[in-house]
């Protein structure tokens, strides 16, 4: 794993050689002329994992499109099997939404673990979190990172001076909601909600969509009781 203090820099250096790059926690690599195909951007586990908190954590990346629609995935296991015939990415951890804004830092600052894989999840489990984006073009674009469950993952990444340096959003980005379709928990809400109210670098995302603010404790009631 990249020393935190420059893992954001070298992030931003590699966005010229990729659509979107996962920044926290790590992606496999460089897959700007694969990352079309499904479902990690044609780059296999290379055997580098990041540590990731337990009861979930923040999830980073910089996007060049200017909008795409994007959801968030997870796999359980150590040798995911990555064929189009057998889908393990079908947990969705942040149903679909709306990423605006491009060239910048977009982060979602809690992204809970479904409820049910919750008792699959522990410290040293390893798992795959699957980003894809739909662009403008009608392109598919997929891109993974290998992590491990880590129980003292959340209070190292809650240093000020890590938290700083990679879970910001820049100026330019924000997030739709794209409906109010979905039911049990709305995670995709949830985490929308504290990213907009988040700030760091003196920066605060701004989302339009102005139900999230009525639906805040609406949402929160259904996550307590469904997950606890």
């Amino acid at each position: 794993m990249l020393p935190s203090l420059f893992l954001a820099a070298a992030a931003l250096a590699s966005t010229a050689s990729a659509h979107f790059v996962i920044t926290y926690p790590a992606d496999r690599g460089n897959s700007y002329n694969t990352q079309f195909q499904f479902p990690c951007g044609g780059l296999s586990n290379n055997g580098n994992r990041s540590a990731w908190p337990t009861n979930g954590g923040a999830i980073a990346f910089v996007p060049l499109h200017d909008f795409a629609f994007t959801t968030i995935n997870i796999a359980i296991g150590n040798s995911v099997q990555e064929t189009t015939d057998v889908n393990r990415y079908n947990h969705i951890m942040v149903a679909t939404f709306n990423q605006t804004g491009g060239n910048g830092t977009f982060c979602l600052p809690t992204v809970k673990i479904p409820g049910s894989l919750k008792p699959l999840v522990k410290a040293g489990v390893n798992a795959t979190i699957q980003v894809v984006q739909l662009v403008a073009s009608g392109s598919a674009l997929y891109n993974c990172a290998d992590i491990t469950f880590s129980d003292t993952e959340a209070q190292r990444f809650g240093n000020p001076q890590i938290w700083n340096s990679i879970c910001f959003n820049s100026t330019n980005m924000g997030a739709n909601r794209l409906s109010n379709a979905e039911t049990a928990v709305n995670y995709t809400e949830l985490a929308l909600q504290e990213l907009n109210l988040k700030t760091a670098a003196g920066a605060q995302v701004s989302l339009t969509s102005t139900t999230l603010f009525f639906s805040l404790a609406a949402s929160i009631a259904v996550l307590l009781s469904e997950m606890w």
